[in-house]
């Protein structure tokens, strides 16, 4: 990925993680829970990794960059290469299909399996990609 095209995608992330976590409604009446969860999305490529906190604060979807080598408490990490990233939020690639095929790592930080996590923010980013077509 140019230069270029990674600092316009770091402007413009924020508002893109918190519009994919503001179409979590129908999740959310569901699974209330769900508001307890929050992940640190880590995305990477050859020139080092960018990480965004990504929860509920005050009930409220929350989404600020984080220093990616130090990152607050989230209930999971979520790390993955910055194109497999555009790939997944273009329609292109399918979470859970990069998720089998070892594009994503999710790691549980609270003893719930990543299984769990990945329910959740499996329909984090098809929401998220849906409403971007």
């Amino acid at each position: 990925m140019s230069l270029n095209i990674r600092l316009k995608l770091l402007t413009v992330l924020p508002k893109l993680l918190s519009f994919g976590v503001s179409q979590l409604q129908d999740v959310l009446r569901q699974f209330p829970e769900a508001k307890t969860r929050s992940a640190v999305l880590e995305l990477y490529d050859e020139r080092g990794k960018v990480a965004f906190w990504i929860g509920f604060e005050g009930g409220r979807p929350t989404v600020r960059e984080v220093d990616p080598e130090n990152p607050p408490y989230a209930t999971n990490v979520i790390t993955m290469h910055v194109d497999t990233f555009i790939r997944i939020i273009r329609g292109g690639l399918d979470f859970r299909t990069a998720y089998l095929y070892d594009l994503i790592e999710i790691a549980s930080n609270d003893g719930l399996p990543p299984a769990y996590h990945l329910l959740i923010w499996s329909a984090f980013f098809d929401r998220l990609a849906s409403a971007l077509r």
